[in-house]
C-alpha cells in the first residue's frame, strides 16, 4: 500500500445509525486526505449496487458504515466477492458480533459473564400476558428493572430500560418483531466499561479501559452521541485484578469470534467486580463524540494515525 492507493472510506447505509455512520466517515476521510492518501474518495452507500458499482474503482475499502446491512457481514460479503480487501472484521465475524444472542451464547461456552436474557419473537404476542410475566419474574429476582433491546442493532438504538411488568407489556405490543427479534435482559447495576481493541502491525494492542458516566439514565443513543452528556473516566479507575481480568475477557471475546482489525468491547462491572459483557461493536463510531478515539488519545494515538492504523489492517477473510 503506499499514498497513491485508492482508498474508499465507505459510510452512510440505510440503518438508523445512518447519521452517526455519515459524521465518522466525513472524519476518517478528511484524516486521510490530510495525510497524503490523496486518492481517498468518500462514498454514501444508499443501496448494494452501490457496493457492487466499486469493483474497478477503489484498491481498499475502509469501513464505517453502522448497524443492520453495515456492520452485519452484508457489505463485507459483497466486498469478498469482489475481491477489495476492507477494514474491520469478517462476514463471519461482523455477523455473529451483531448478533447479541449470538455473542452471549458464545461468551458463556468461554465463562465469560453476561446479563441473563430471554429473545422475543413474534410468537409471544400471541400470550403475551403470560409470557411476559414468566421473562418479568425470571429476570427480576435481584433488580426491579429489565432491558429491552433490538437483537440486531447498535448504538443503542431502540433500547429501553423498564421498570413494570405493565411497562414491558406494553413496550412489547408497540414495537415491530417482524423486523427484528428483541431481547429481555437483567438489569445489573454496575460502571459501565469499554474496551477498545486495535491492530497494529498484526498483533491487538489493548486500548486504555475507559468508564462511561452518562447524564441520562443509561448509555443511550443521545447520551453517546450528543457532547456533554457523558463523562468520559479514562483510564478507568480499576485495580490491577480487575483491569487485567477486563482486558483478557475482552480480548477472549474478541477472538473468539473472530473478530479483527478494530472494535470495541462494552461491560458492566458489578459491585464485586465482576465484568458481564454487554456486546461486541465490530465497526465503532470514529466521531468526535466516540469512544476509540479518546481511548487511542490517551495511548498517544493522534486521530490521523489511527485513522492509517486501521487502513493497515485492511485485507480479504479466509473463510
Amino acid at each position: 500500500m503506499t499514498k497513491e492507493t485508492k482508498v474508499g472510506v465507505i459510510c452512510g447505509g440505510i440503518s438508523s445509525e445512518r447519521e452517526i455512520s455519515l459524521r465518522s466517515g466525513l472524519n476518517s476521510f478528511n484524516a486521510l486526505k490530510k495525510i497524503g492518501y490523496k486518492n481517498t474518495a468518500l462514498i454514501d452507500i444508499k443501496s448494494p449496487d452501490d457496493i457492487f458499482n466499486l469493483k474497478n474503482k477503489i484498491e481498499i475499502a475502509f469501513l464505517l458504515t453502522h448497524g443492520k446491512y453495515g456492520e452485519d457481514g452484508a457489505i463485507q460479503g459483497i466486498l469478498e466477492w469482489l475481491k477489495i480487501p476492507y477494514t474491520g472484521s469478517s462476514v463471519l465475524a461482523s455477523a455473529i458480533s451483531m448478533d447479541k444472542w449470538l455473542t452471549k451464547l458464545i461468551a458463556r461456552s468461554n465463562n465469560i459473564s453476561t446479563p441473563k436474557g430471554q429473545v422475543i419473537n413474534k410468537s409471544h404476542k400471541q400470550n403475551i400476558s403470560l409470557e411476559m410475566e414468566s421473562i418479568w419474574h425470571d429476570l427480576t429476582k435481584k433488580e426491579q428493572a429489565v432491558f429491552l433491546k433490538p437483537r440486531d442493532d447498535g448504538s443503542s438504538v431502540n433500547t429501553f430500560k423498564i421498570k413494570t411488568l405493565e411497562e414491558l407489556k406494553n413496550k412489547i405490543n408497540s414495537i415491530d418483531l417482524n423486523a427484528s427479534d428483541y431481547i429481555v435482559e437483567e438489569f445489573i447495576p454496575g460502571r459501565e466499561l469499554t474496551v477498545s481493541l486495535l491492530e497494529v502491525k498484526n498483533q491487538l494492542k489493548v486500548l486504555p479501559v475507559l468508564e462511561l458516566k452518562p447524564k441520562n439514565e443509561f448509555y443511550d443513543f443521545e447520551a453517546k452521541y450528543t457532547k456533554g452528556l457523558t463523562e468520559f473516566i479514562l483510564p478507568a479507575k480499576l485495580d490491577t485484578q480487575a483491569l487485567k481480568e477486563l482486558e483478557d475477557k475482552a480480548l477472549g471475546i474478541f477472538t473468539s469470534v473472530g473478530c479483527s482489525s478494530f472494535g470495541r468491547v462494552d461491560f458492566i462491572l458489578d459491585q464485586n467486580n465482576i465484568p458481564y459483557l454487554l456486546e461486541i461493536n465490530s465497526l465503532p463510531g470514529m466521531t468526535d463524540t466516540s469512544d476509540l478515539p479518546a481511548q487511542a488519545n490517551h495511548a498517544g494515538i493522534k486521530y490521523d494515525e489511527l485513522v492509517e492504523i486501521i487502513l493497515f489492517s485492511a485485507r480479504l477473510h479466509k473463510h
